[in-house]
């Protein structure tokens, strides 16, 4: 079998690296409107236990909630945080909207 060359090889896988940040960048997106929903419903900082907003060992939703997609992006340790809390957080957005919706 013949050797391939690497440098063929990034030629024609090009255009999955744009796929891939693409696909990071709307998950960020969707985590950060996750964050938001939840930081709006949350006034009173987990002061009283009423199963609505951050936990307070996640009191830097908050301020995660006001971040930009850039933000968010320009940083990878911001990035797996967003990521992070709103995968944690995507039950009780959902449930929120949810009701809204009455």
């Amino acid at each position: 079998m013949a050797a391939v060359s690497t440098h063929y090889f990034s030629l024609r896988n090009r255009g999955s690296w744009d796929s891939r940040r693409d696909a990071l960048r709307g998950r960020v997106a969707e985590a950060l409107r996750v964050l938001a929903a939840v930081a709006a419903e949350d006034a009173d900082y987990a002061k009283t236990q009423n199963g609505r907003g951050f936990s307070k060992s996640d009191q830097e939703g908050h301020a995660l909630s006001k971040l930009s997609v850039e933000q968010a992006l320009g940083d990878e340790l911001l990035t797996m945080k967003v990521l992070g809390m709103g995968r944690r957080y995507s039950r009780q957005a959902s449930t929120i909207s949810q009701l809204s919706l009455l």
